[in-house]
């Protein structure tokens, strides 16, 4: 009898272990595996629309006939930009680490305007914070839009604009691809 309850325990605590790295590890694998993909297809630092697959590859709950254009960004080496130019409407930006792990998010009403621009920069370490508290450095004017910092070196900025039926979404794609992302340019000397 104890034999029989000592591995019926055994197979509860396997199955719970299965369910718990299952639920917490392999989301944010797959997201990062499907991440670096679309960064090998269309390079870091770039800007650029889904196709409906792809769109579907990545987050499937997504209706397939919205527009949803992603920044790829690398900030490992420095700052990235992106800037936002999206045509009238309901829509979502969200900024993803590849982790899967949303930093930041806003729609058209928290916004109050359909461009504006993101500076993406790495977040300090814990060094590097006790090091910029110690100097007392002056914070510099920050322009017109949001500043993010990523724990992850890699990430994506997600743009998702919903259209009614699915012959707007050309329409709709040709605008949000106005957007861009790019490296930010190295402070002067």
């Amino acid at each position: 009898m104890k034999k029989h309850l000592f591995w019926l325990l055994v197979a509860v605590v396997a199955g719970v272990l299965a369910h718990t790295a299952f639920a917490l590890f392999v989301p944010g694998w797959w997201f990062s595996r499907e991440v670096g993909k679309l960064a090998e297809a269309h390079g870091r630092n770039s800007f650029f629309i889904l196709s409906p697959q792809e769109q579907a590859k990545l987050f499937p709950g997504l209706p397939r006939f919205g527009v949803t254009g992603v920044c790829l960004f690398d900030v490992g080496k420095g700052n990235v930009t992106f800037a936002a130019d999206l045509p009238d409407g309901f829509w979502i930006t969200t900024i993803y680490t590849d982790k899967a792990e949303a930093i930041y998010s806003v729609n058209n009403r928290q916004s109050g305007a359909n461009s504006f621009t993101v500076s993406l920069s790495r977040a300090p370490g814990l060094i590097e914070q006790i090091i910029k508290a110690t100097e007392k450095e002056a914070i510099a004017d920050i322009d017109s839009g949001w500043t993010v910092t990523s724990p992850e070196p890699r990430g994506i900025a997600v743009v998702w604009y919903p259209t009614p039926e699915i012959g707007l979404r050309s329409i709709a794609a040709e605008q949000v691809a106005r957007s861009r992302c790019m490296a930010a340019a190295a402070p002067q000397s």
